[in-house]
């Protein structure tokens, strides 16, 4: 919950407010003295979390004459008062607002953070009634790590680096979560292409990450239920390299003499497919298998 400290200067405020003498006519409050007072009862608003009454106490600041320097805080503090309400929609559409209208602001970083996080907080929560988050709808999580990303690498020193990274990695782990779970959902059912499609596009997403002995030994076993006699021959070999001594390595060791003897012998049949069928789809171009370390990245 933020707290927002407005007592240091609340009373500064109401001073210069009430400055006009004892006993002189009523005068129409300015445009400027009006503007502060509602920003300073929508500030007291946050302070008690009554952020519905704090949203309305904005609007009415962002009605006066936007040459109010007062009003471009309100928008972002209006923002504020939305993502807090969890009405993450126009909280997203209220941040994107201010760091438009005000390109050159030194708030315009924390827009751009909370326009991630406010995306990232849309993401379903765990419910014991519900499927895991991982097997629904993970859109948010796609906007929420890109932005996140822009942002770490636009603002480098932010005070919210640390969180936006934080944030970035939980959306990363549920996003490999969910390629893990579709990868078992084709493989049980025998939908080995989908499979083979499906990794290949989680190792060029996540290439330090989806690079793991059990998604190579699981890309092995599609490949050669595909009949890419040439294609499981190569990754069996390079689960041997790069794991050696691992349960993973044996059966590929196992594998790849088995795949040497098939092709040999199709070879000797004359078949023109003994390593790879004919017609390939376009991800039989992915050979996640050729990466090197330095290609693998941070992803």
């Amino acid at each position: 919950m933020l707290r927002f400290d407005t007592r240091r200067w609340i009373l500064p405020l109401l001073i210069a407010l009430l400055a006009p003498a004892c006993g002189a006519a009523p005068v129409k409050e300015a445009p400027q003295s009006a503007a502060e007072r509602l920003y300073l009862e929508g500030m007291e608003q946050m302070h008690s979390a009554a952020f519905l009454e704090a949203v309305q106490s904005f609007q009415q600041v962002l009605k006066m004459p936007a040459y109010l320097s007062v009003t471009a805080i309100a928008r972002l503090r209006m923002a504020d008062a939305l993502f807090h309400q969890s009405r993450h929609d126009q909280a997203i559409e209220a941040y994107m607002g201010y760091a438009r209208r005000h390109d050159g602001s030194v708030n315009v970083p924390y827009a751009r953070f909370m326009v991630a996080k406010a995306f990232f907080e849309m993401v379903p929560g765990e419910f014991w009634l519900l499927p895991p988050v991982y097997e629904m709808d993970l859109g948010a999580v796609d906007k929420a790590r890109m932005r996140l990303e822009r942002f770490v690498r636009r603002y480098p020193l932010s005070a919210y680096v640390a969180e936006a990274q934080t944030l970035r990695e939980r959306c990363i782990a549920l996003q490999l979560q969910q390629h893990a779970f579709v990868v078992r959902f084709y493989a049980e059912r025998g939908k080995w292409l989908s499979v083979v499609f499906r990794l290949h596009h989680a190792m060029k997403a996540f290439p330090s990450r989806a690079h793991t002995v059990d998604n190579y030994r699981t890309l092995a076993d599609a490949y050669e239920e595909l009949g890419w006699r040439g294609r499981a021959l190569a990754i069996n070999k390079t689960i041997g390299q790069r794991w050696p001594g691992t349960p993973q390595a044996k059966i590929s060791g196992l594998r790849a003499a088995d795949l040497r003897n098939t092709i040999a012998r199709a070879r000797a049949a004359g078949e023109a497919t003994a390593e790879m069928p004919a017609d390939l789809p376009p991800t039989a171009a992915v050979h996640p298998e050729t990466m090197t370390v330095l290609q693998l990245g941070q992803g």
